[in-house]
């Protein structure tokens, strides 16, 4: 194992990898700063930074070879976690080759299933504004609105929330962000940018929990998908829980397609309530093993 960087170029036609990662993707993970590669003839794993997170990507030419060094290089890559940075380690499992094979290993390094996402596709954006609800209003947000976004943002996601880093990440990272206001009170937000393939992006939007069911997140993603088209992309791209029903729905009654999806696992930062699992699951073990006649 060598924590030196494969040249950029190289394949990276592993058999086995979380999830689909092209040269061009590849490339700009090691080429920001602090990302962490770990390579070896047979495999390797890159920790990055990702939407205010560290994200995890691996790629390997085997099972075989990934049981041998995938937790020897998670335990050296545990070293650079910003846990004062971060609110957790993501990873995306996406067409998995020999799926239950990989999993008891990334459960060994204390990874856990999350959540699906869905990445949706809106291939001809409107060229019209969109006609609001009466009292309601979609303006520019400014810097004081941004505690009243976080508020909405935690609120509306509930367990499936994205850390306090990632809204951060998101709020830096806008190309626009907007406000939707019912007779002057901020009832919900979205925040647009650019993604990675130079389509218009809406990284999140939100509606204040007091405000579902009313239409309002139709009329807000309308007004997200409009200011993109103004600004001369032609495609948009949002993703989305399909947990969140309501979500899914409004976007494909807006047009928005499937484009990808995977399943996001999630470890925790807190190395003491890990170890206070793994203590409990080795106990669990034993009871198991020997009858739990003590």
């Amino acid at each position: 194992m060598t924590t030196e960087r494969r040249a950029i170029g190289q394949s990276t036609d592993f058999t086995v990898r979380n999830e689909p990662l092209n040269s061009g993707k590849r490339a700009g993970l090691l080429e920001q700063d602090g990302t962490v590669h770990l390579s070896s003839p047979t495999g390797e794993l890159i920790l990055a930074h990702e939407n205010g997170q560290q994200s995890v990507y691996w790629g390997f030419d085997s099972i075989d070879s990934m049981r041998k060094e995938f937790l020897a290089m998670w335990d050296e890559a545990l070293i650079s976690v910003e846990r004062d940075e971060i609110d957790y380690i993501s990873m995306n499992l996406s067409q998995v080759a020999a799926r239950d094979m990989v999993l008891p290993i990334l459960e060994t390094a204390s990874f856990k299933q999350f959540a699906e996402w869905i990445e949706m596709l809106h291939p001809d954006l409107p060229e019209s504004p969109p006609v609001f609800s009466a009292g309601i209003e979609m303006r520019r947000a400014g810097e004081d609105d941004l505690d009243i976004f976080e508020n909405i943002w935690s609120d509306s996601l509930g367990d499936l929330a994205d850390g306090l880093a990632t809204f951060d990440d998101f709020a830096s990272r806008a190309d626009w962000a907007g406000a939707l206001t019912l007779n002057n009170e901020v009832i919900g937000f979205a925040f647009n940018g650019t993604s990675t393939s130079g389509d218009g992006q809406i990284l999140t939007a939100a509606i204040a929990q007091n405000h579902w069911g009313k239409g309002y997140g139709r009329e807000l993603l309308e007004a997200a998908l409009y200011q993109l088209g103004t600004v001369d992309h032609r495609r948009a791209v949002i993703r989305v829980r399909p947990d969140v029903r309501q979500a899914l729905k409004i976007c494909s009654g807006l047009g928005m397609r499937h484009a990808a999806g995977g399943i996001e696992w999630r470890r925790s930062i807190d190395e003491e309530e890990i170890n206070l699992e793994l203590e409990a699951r080795r106990k669990a073990g034993v009871k198991a093993r020997f009858g739990g006649w003590r």
